[in-house]
């Protein structure tokens, strides 16, 4: 029985020393698998860092050839009307204020296509950013008179367009039908009328 014991207790033995080192091994795997997960999720990270600042380069530089482009055809769009304002000056007569004013804006007009063509939309934003700097008073005035300006034109475009006609579909409300009766007169189309209800 001695003898048995002894077999067990060194199998036992055995099996604990197997398990310790199936369990470091294990502990090892875990480690590298680990250590391997980090390593791609930092590739991926760094890839992923990479596609989107190029793809961040390739859309500021697309959106700054189109604002460049703008800034062309605003400056031969400014040219023309500067030459047609100078084709007028010509034939206004000798001392005349128009003329004078027509002239002037003829002159204003070419600079400014010039200032556009030769320094295109970049230099105009640092123009106006120095400006900015050296006169903040100023530059917010103009800046909140072009907002209000831009505001009521806005309006006024909105306010001369006719309201959308009405699909067969949509009911009228008792607030839209005011104008033609009481409230109660209002004609709904998705619901039958019956003589007598």
């Amino acid at each position: 029985m001695q003898g048995d014991a002894g077999r067990i207790q060194q199998t036992g033995q055995t099996a604990k020393e197997q398990a310790s080192a199936t369990a470091d091994q294990a502990k090892q795997a875990a480690g590298e698998v680990s250590g391997t997960a980090t390593e791609q999720a930092r590739t991926v990270v760094g890839e992923a860092r990479e596609q989107a600042g190029t793809v961040v380069r390739d859309l500021r530089g697309r959106v700054t050839d189109e604002v460049e482009g703008q800034a062309r055809r605003a400056a031969g769009t400014l040219r023309q009307w500067s030459d047609d304002l100078a084709a007028l000056t010509q034939k206004a007569s000798g001392d005349s204020p128009a003329r004078s004013l027509l002239s002037q804006a003829a002159d204003g007009g070419h600079r400014t296509a010039d200032y556009l063509e030769e320094n295109g939309v970049g230099g105009l934003v640092e123009d106006l950013q120095g400006f900015a700097r050296r006169r903040p008073g100023v530059f917010l005035g103009a800046a909140a008179l072009a907002g209000f300006v831009a505001g009521r034109l806005a309006k006024a475009g909105t306010a001369g367009k006719s309201p959308q006609p009405r699909s067969p579909q949509q009911p009228v409300t008792a607030a839209e039908d005011s104008s033609t009766g009481s409230p109660g007169d209002a004609v709904r189309p998705d619901v039958p009328s019956h003589p007598g209800v």
